[in-house]
């Protein structure tokens, strides 16, 4: 199963932080690759493999954003840019 990160709406759980230019992403909303209309196939993205989940932390959202903390089957991630 490949997913791509999707901050829009209610996805986004984030609290703004004073002495940082961006706001850090929590627990991110993943939709499937194909409903993923907004990326490009030469986008980047930060990719990340457990199991037989792939999600895909597209750059240029870590961009605006500076940091999403999420969970794997492993234990918890966090992805910066």
């Amino acid at each position: 199963m490949l997913a791509a990160l999707c901050l829009c709406g209610s996805a986004i759980a984030a609290q703004p932080t004073q002495s940082l230019p961006y706001v850090a992403v929590h627990n991110p909303e993943f939709i499937s690759a194909s409903a993923a209309t907004f990326m490009n196939a030469d986008d980047r993205v930060i990719g990340v493999m457990s199991g037989q989940t792939a999600k895909a932390f597209p750059a240029r959202i870590l961009a605006q954003h500076g940091l999403v903390e999420d969970d794997s089957p492993s234990g918890p991630i966090a992805v910066t840019w």
